[in-house]
């Protein structure tokens, strides 16, 4: 299944960018893209993450689309990879994501989401620009990310509310 997720991925960036060469092995996994709006990136990200492995090839996907500046203060990957599993760990086992209203101003991005696990809620906030020079040039991706714990699953509110919340 997660396999399945991460192939599903891949095919989705890959039509979207049918960049390679003809002959040449596609890239495993999704790659940065132009063509990829910032909610796209977060979604890529989020289900890499879900369909992470024991070779931590979802985790490398999400590492992937972190910004060079982000890159620079939680990589190299494994480290990047123990940040994910100690601070982050619902995004690794998530059972459903509610994503809030995208926000896009010039070359900024914000996108909040909502991941229900089986015993925890967490509302966490996507921070993307749109990058200038380099290998990525034109590319959403992820500067930052912060993690509002909501306790339990929520009885009565509604998650779109909570993903709507300030």
């Amino acid at each position: 299944m997660r396999q399945a997720a991460i192939r599903l991925a891949a095919a989705v960036v890959l039509a979207a960018n049918p960049a390679s060469p003809a002959g040449a092995a596609p890239p495993e996994g999704p790659h940065p893209s132009p063509r990829l709006a910032p909610d796209e990136v977060v979604r890529i990200q989020l289900e890499a993450l879900r369909a992470n492995d024991e070779r931590d090839r979802g985790i490398a996907i999400a590492f992937r689309f972190a910004s060079p500046r982000n890159r620079a203060s939680t990589g190299p990957l494994p480290r990047f990879a123990r940040m994910i599993r100690q601070g982050y760990g619902l995004m690794l086992e998530w059972v459903h994501a509610e994503y809030g209203p995208l926000r896009v101003e010039g070359a900024h991005a914000v996108q909040p989401v909502i991941l229900i696990g089986r015993e925890a809620v967490v509302r966490y906030v996507f921070y993307l620009t749109r990058q200038k020079g380099g290998a990525c040039t034109a590319c959403w991706m992820t500067d930052a990310v912060t993690a509002e714990p909501l306790g339990d699953r929520p009885a009565s509110a509604s998650v779109t509310q909570l993903a709507r919340s300030p």
